[in-house]
């Protein structure tokens, strides 16, 4: 009796800390959203409040997700497993283009796969736009050597929360926020409140792995105003609109 009450306990214990490594249901995703999507092209079809030429700069960004791969095998700074897959990749690089966001949010840079993702979309921008972010990994300042304006923010690993809450308070408020750090529960919830309350109105918030804890389905659609999931490959990647 003792033993199983421990194992319920660890279990509980586990995923509060680390998330469900199993995967939180689709069901329960879906339940809390306002729509499921195959890919990139039906987001953009079916949400009004996301401009059309999104859809053009897919090809562009599919081509430049197979040059950013390659570079990042050549230059690893960290396990190549954290990296980003190609519809994360294509998803912010076809938003940057069409939407032109000024301030830009990024946590979690590992080889850089997001990070150069937006920076290039910003390059083809004329530069027009910033990107600052976020790492507790020094050797991750390193992940992109292009011309844009971007500013690495290197985080204590230990209260890595305050941290980023100190660093934030010191920019403007972003327009869109990228969330592909911890997955676990408790940072994602963290690191989903704050933001949205950062965020300026109408800011997006895009956060790959919304499977790997119940953060996403919790906060999704009562937090933002609208909220929109996307199959990966082999996880879910979150879209919510303030």
């Amino acid at each position: 009796m003792y033993e199983s009450i421990l194992k319920v306990l660890t279990r509980r214990l586990k995923l509060f800390f680390y998330g469900d490594r199993a995967g939180v249901s689709f069901s329960t995703l879906s339940r809390n959203t306002h729509g499921v999507h195959l890919n990139i092209e039906s987001l953009i079809e079916s949400e009004n409040e996301l401009p059309r030429s999104t859809s053009a700069f897919i090809n562009q960004a599919e081509n430049l997700f197979e040059e950013i791969s390659l570079s990042v095998q050549q230059k690893q700074v960290t396990s190549l497993k954290w990296n980003a897959e190609k519809h994360l990749f294509t998803l912010l690089y076809c938003l940057v283009k069409a939407l032109k966001p000024q301030f830009i949010v990024e946590t979690g840079v590992a080889n850089g796969v997001t990070t150069n993702a937006i920076m290039k979309a910003i390059e083809s921008n004329k530069n027009n736009g910033v990107l600052h972010s976020f790492d507790i990994l020094s050797e991750t300042s390193k992940a992109y050597d292009g011309i844009g304006n971007w500013n690495f923010h290197l985080l204590k690993s230990r209260r890595t929360h305050e941290s980023l809450i100190k660093e934030i308070e010191k920019l403007p408020r972003p327009d869109l926020w990228v969330h592909d750090s911890n997955h676990g529960y408790r940072w994602q919830k963290f690191e989903y409140l704050l933001a949205f309350k950062s965020l300026k109105n109408g800011g997006i918030l895009i956060s790959d792995d919304v499977d790997a804890s119940s953060a996403w389905a919790e906060m999704s659609k009562t937090h933002f105003r609208k909220s929109f999931i996307i199959f990966d490959s082999r996880k879910f990647i979150g879209i919510a609109i303030k």
